[in-house]
This record gives structure tokens, C-alpha cells and sequence, in this order.
């Protein structure tokens, strides 16, 4: 009868796990046959009209290359942080790593961008505890980055019609106050006096991993982090400007007035996908909140292919790095006191 007791007890955690499971892939199902029937209605509308596009390879190709740059200065920051801890790596080898484990984050859950970048970085000298704080440390400060540009480019403007049930009209809210408070949340999270002690929550259930596992915070560190990440949100918008170039070269004014909408557009898409756990790498999410802000600025056809083609874009050149990337072997760990 005791053995059928703990059974039970046993059975009941791994069932709730199997029913949550379930339900995130039922909610990741369902997003993805929404958005492709919006896109291939979208697609049947635009053959129908005869405006299906013609795409400019230059212009995609600097897409790609202005979407690795971007990452890069994230990139950066991640060494930075490793920098701030008794494990420090060096540039390359940081670099590398977060280039590489960026594939990762198709995988539902977003824990395996996690495990891929402490396993790259381990060879190098990183410390794999240190490594994983400072990786989650890192995107949680480009997401506080994020809701902040997207709100600076698209204001109280452009809203999001939100339906609130039967009984109360939709309610219009504006985009650039949800990117905000996005990025007031995230702020919130990875502020100096704040971080520290969340992490130590997350250290109870692992008694051999330390305070000394952790990066020391500083204002100074996350003030480098917010301008790193800006800068990067702001190359990110730019490859969506490219590629809407790519699709419409000549059908767009060559005004600049719609490119900080554009970049707002992405950091928002962006941060809302991260947002969203069922959503590998944000597809589905993104695209819906991209296209939406987008069709603001832009013909709302032609926004959902942008938006789309900033999918594949991405996808492209985190291929091209990372097969680039993974040929090179690790750097070895730099010597005592050369770090900075």
C-alpha cells in the first residue's frame, strides 16, 4: 500500500509536467496556424492584386549583415559581464559563443541558448555558474533596452486594439506605453540591488554554487549594458528597414520619417516574442506584433511580409555565423590579469 502511496506522489509532478507541456505546445499550435493563415491569405490577396514583390539581394545581404552587427554589441556586453566576474573570457571567445547559441532559442523554452553558451565559453576559462547568470543577466538587460526604444519611436501613436470580452468595448493601448512598461519590468529585474537577490533564490536548490559565482553589478555595468543594447536595437531595426527595402525598393519614399517607427517596431516585436514562453524563438508573437506596429507606418500587406522576411533574414545570418563560427576552435583562457 506504501509503494502505491509514493507511486502516486511520484506520478502526480510528472503528469502535471506532461499536462503543461501539452498546453504550451496546444497555445504554440494554434499561434502558428493563426499567423500562416494570415500569411497566406495575405500572399493570395497580394497574387490576386499582381503586386507580389520582387526581391533586391543587395538589400537583403546588407539586412543580414546590419542584423550581425547588432548582435555583436550584445554579444558585447556578454563579455563585459563576464569581465566584471573572477572568470573573465576574452572577446573572441565571448563573441563566439553568443553568436553560436544564438540557434538555441528556436527551442521552445529558451533554455538551451543557456547550456549552449556556458558549454562554449567553459573551454575558454568561464566559470559555467558565472556563465549562466551572466547570460541571462545579459538578455534581460537588452529586453529592459528594448521596451525603451520602443517606446521612444512609437509614443502614445500607434495603438493595438485589445478585446476585453463581451461585457466591455476593446480597449486601444498604445504600443510604445506597452514596449514601456516592458522595459520598466526588466529594469526593475536587473537593477544592481535586485539582481543579486533573485539570483541567490535561484542558487538554493545548487548549495556548491556561491555568491562568488556571480558578476559584480554595478549602476556603471548596467548603464554600459543599456547603451550597448540600444545601440544593437538600433542596428536590428535598421536590417528591417533593409529588408522592406529589399521587397519594395522602389515603393517606399526615400524619407527617412518612418525608419524610428521601423526600429521601435522590431525592439517591440522582439521583447513581446521573449516575452511569450510558449513561443520558440518568438515565432509567431513577433511577427503578429510587427506587422501590426508596422502597418502604421507602412502598406499593412507589405508590412506582414517585411515582418516575415525579417524572420528569415535573422534565421539566415544566425546559419551563416554560426557554421562560420563552430569551424573555429575555442580560444584558450586568458592569462591572470590581462582582463579589464
Amino acid at each position: 500500500m506504501a509503494s502505491v502511496r509514493t507511486a502516486s506522489r511520484v506520478a502526480r509532478p510528472q503528469t502535471k509536467k506532461l499536462i503543461k507541456q501539452v498546453v504550451k505546445a496546444g497555445v504554440g499550435i494554434l499561434v502558428l496556424v493563426a499567423v500562416a493563415r494570415h500569411v497566406w491569405l495575405t500572399w493570395l490577396d497580394l497574387r490576386t492584386k499582381g503586386e507580389l514583390p520582387r526581391i533586391s539581394v543587395s538589400w537583403a545581404v546588407a539586412a543580414i549583415g546590419l542584423y550581425l552587427v547588432g548582435l555583436s554589441l550584445f554579444g558585447l556586453y556578454f563579455v563585459r559581464v563576464m569581465r566584471a566576474s573572477d572568470s573573465p573570457i576574452g572577446v573572441f571567445a565571448g563573441w563566439r559563443a553568443y553568436l553560436i547559441s544564438h540557434l538555441g532559442k528556436y527551442v521552445p523554452g529558451k533554455a538551451l541558448v543557456v547550456v549552449m553558451r556556458v558549454g562554449l565559453v567553459m573551454p575558454s576559462g568561464a566559470r559555467a555558474s558565472t556563465a549562466a547568470f551572466a547570460t541571462v543577466y545579459e538578455t534581460l538587460v537588452m529586453m529592459a533596452a528594448g521596451g525603451f526604444v520602443a517606446f521612444a519611436g512609437l509614443g502614445f501613436g500607434a495603438r493595438l486594439t485589445l478585446p476585453l470580452g463581451r461585457w466591455a468595448p476593446p480597449a486601444p493601448v498604445p504600443l510604445g506605453l506597452i514596449g514601456l512598461v516592458m522595459g520598466l519590468a526588466f529594469l526593475f529585474v536587473v537593477h544592481p540591488g535586485i539582481f543579486p537577490r533573485l539570483s541567490a533564490l535561484i542558487r538554493q536548490p545548487f548549495p556548491d554554487v556561491g555568491a562568488d559565482a556571480l558578476p559584480r553589478f554595478t549602476y556603471r555595468l548596467l548603464a554600459e549594458g543599456l547603451g550597448l543594447a540600444i545601440a544593437g536595437w538600433v542596428f536590428l531595426g535598421l536590417s528591417q528597414v533593409a529588408v522592406i527595402r529589399s521587397l519594395s525598393p522602389a515603393g517606399l519614399s526615400s524619407s527617412l520619417w518612418w525608419w524610428p517607427m521601423a526600429v521601435a517596431s522590431v525592439a517591440l516585436a522582439t521583447v513581446s516574442g521573449f516575452v511569450v514562453p510558449v513561443s520558440p524563438g518568438g515565432l509567431g508573437v513577433r511577427e503578429w506584433v510587427l506587422w501590426t506596429s508596422l502597418g502604421a507606418v507602412i502598406d499593412k500587406d507589405l508590412a506582414v511580409l517585411a515582418s516575415l522576411g525579417l524572420r528569415l533574414v535573422w534565421v539566415a545570418g544566425e546559419l551563416l555565423a554560426g557554421a562560420a563560427l563552430i569551424l573555429v576552435p575555442a580560444p584558450a583562457p586568458i592569462p591572470d590579469g590581462a582582463a579589464t
